[in-house]
C-alpha cells in the first residue's frame, strides 16, 4: 500500500471529521476569493471612472480634502462651498488648458427612499472632456426643458427620445432630447440638463460644484496645477484627478478593513480546525502508529503520513472554496454596491482575476499543510513500548 492510499483510507475511517476539516478551508479560501475580488474590482472600478474614462486632468474646488471634494464632485452632494463663475474666464486665458468644463451636481433621493438620481448641469464642453459621450439617440439639449439621459437611467425610467421625464422634488417636467451610448462609467445613472437651469434648481446662480480642465499636455500637469494655484484666491484648491480617485478609496478604507478581518477570523477557525483534527486523529491512533514504529517505520515516514493527510484535505478544501467564491464573487459585489456608503462605481465591483484565485488556493493550502507539522511532530514523538504497555 502507499502513502496516498494509506492516507485515504485514514480520512475515509472518520468522513464526518474529515468533511468538517475541509469546510474550513473551503471558508476561508471563499472569503479570502471573494474579499481580494472586491477589493480589486472596487479600486480598479474607482479609476476606471473617475481617471480613465474622463479626459480631466484637474479639478478646481473649495474642498480642500480630496475626501470632501470626492464627495461633491463623484456623489453630487450639494456642499455650502461653491466656485464661483468667474474662475471659468480665468482659466480660459491660460494658453497651458486645452479645455475648460464648469458643473454643478447635485442628488434627489425620491420620496419613498428607494433611489436616489444624480443630476449634473453641463454646457457643450461636455463632449470635449468625455471620450465616451457618444448618442445612442437624439442629440443636445434644445431648450432649458431638455434633458439627457444616461444609458442605464433611460433603461431604469424606460424613456425614448422625445418623451417627458418628471422631476418630483421640483414638480417640473423634462423632455429628453438625448441618450447616451452605454459607456459603463457613472455617466450611464446621470440625468444632464443645461447647466444654468442645474443651478436655477438648486438656487446656486453662477455658482459651481468644482471646474474641471482638461490640459493640452499632461507631462506640465504639476506646473499647470501651480500656474492655477497661484491665480486663484487661498481658499480655492486644485485636486487631480487621481487624487481624487485616491480619496474615494480613502472612503472605502473602514470597509476594507471590515472585510479583511472577516479573512482573518476565517484563516484563525481554519488553523484551530485543523490542528484539532489532526491531533484527535493521532489521539485516536497510537497505538497503530506505535506498530508501525515496530516494523520500520521512521519519523520521516510518520511526517510524510501525516502531511499527506492534511494535504489532501487542504487542496480539496482550498480547491472546492476558491470556485465557491469565484462564483459568488460577483452576488457580494452586488449586495456591497447597495451598502456602501462611498462612492458607488458604475463598473462591476467585483474582479476575481487568476492571480486572485491561484493565491486563494496556494494559501489556503499552504496554511493547511503548516497546520500538520505540530501534529506531525506529535505523532513522531511517540514511544512504541509505552502504548504498548499501557495497551
Amino acid at each position: 500500500m502507499t502513502f496516498t492510499k494509506f492516507a485515504l483510507s485514514n480520512l475515509k475511517r472518520n468522513k464526518v471529521r474529515s468533511f468538517l476539516t475541509a469546510l474550513s478551508l473551503v471558508v476561508s479560501a471563499a472569503t479570502l476569493t471573494i474579499v481580494l475580488s472586491l477589493d480589486r474590482g472596487y479600486g480598479a472600478a474607482v479609476q476606471n471612472d473617475l481617471v480613465d474614462k474622463t479626459g480631466i486632468h484637474l479639478y478646481v474646488t473649495k474642498e480642500g480634502c480630496p475626501i470632501e471634494a470626492a464627495s461633491v464632485i463623484a456623489q453630487g452632494g450639494l456642499s455650502p462651498l461653491y466656485v464661483s463663475e468667474d474662475v471659468v474666464a480665468k482659466l480660459r486665458t491660460m494658453p497651458e488648458i486645452d479645455v475648460v468644463f464648469a458643473f454643478q451636481l447635485f442628488s434627489i433621493t425620491t420620496s419613498d427612499g428607494s433611489r436616489t438620481d444624480i443630476f449634473m448641469g453641463v454646457d457643450e464642453n461636455v463632449a470635449k472632456v468625455k471620450p465616451d459621450w457618444q448618442y445612442a439617440s437624439g442629440g443636445f439639449f434644445e431648450n432649458d426643458s431638455s434633458v439627457i439621459l444616461g444609458a442605464e437611467m433611460a433603461r431604469l425610467e424606460q424613456r425614448k427620445v422625445g418623451e417627458k421625464i418628471f422631476v418630483e422634488a421640483y414638480n417640473r417636467e423634462f423632455t429628453i432630447s438625448g441618450i447616451l451610448k452605454r459607456s459603463y462609467s457613472q455617466d450611464d445613472g446621470m440625468i444632464f440638463m443645461p447647466l444654468h437651469v442645474a443651478q436655477q434648481l438648486v438656487d446656486r446662480v453662477g455658482k459651481l460644484s468644482a471646474v474641471a480642465a482638461k490640459l493640452k499636455d499632461v507631462s506640465n500637469l504639476n506646473r499647470t496645477r501651480n500656474n492655477i494655484r497661484a491665480m486663484l484666491p487661498n481658499d480655492y484648491f486644485v485636486i487631480g484627478s487621481k487624487e481624487l480617485s485616491d480619496g474615494i478609496m480613502q472612503f472605502f478604507a473602514s470597509t476594507r478593513v471590515i472585510m479583511f478581518a472577516m479573512v482573518g477570523i476565517a484563516f484563525l477557525i481554519s488553523v484551530f480546525g485543523i490542528i484539532n483534527t489532526m491531533l484527535m486523529a493521532i489521539l485516536e491512533r497510537k497505538k497503530e502508529i506505535a506498530y508501525l514504529k515496530c516494523v520500520g517505520a521512521e519519523k520521516n515516514d510518520l511526517l510524510h503520513l501525516i502531511a499527506l493527510e492534511t494535504g489532501i484535505i487542504s487542496i480539496a478544501g482550498s480547491a472546492i472554496g476558491t470556485i465557491i467564491g469565484l462564483i459568488l464573487s460577483p452576488v457580494f459585489g452586488n449586495m456591497l454596491r447597495k451598502y456602501l456608503v462611498a462612492y458607488v462605481p458604475s463598473g462591476s465591483i467585483a474582479d476575481p482575476t487568476l492571480a486572485i484565485v491561484l493565491l486563494s488556493f496556494f494559501a489556503c493550502t499552504i496554511v493547511g499543510i503548516l497546520c500538520s507539522l505540530y501534529p506531525a511532530y506529535r505523532a513522531s514523538r511517540i514511544v512504541p513500548m509505552e502504548v504498548l504497555r499501557n495497551e
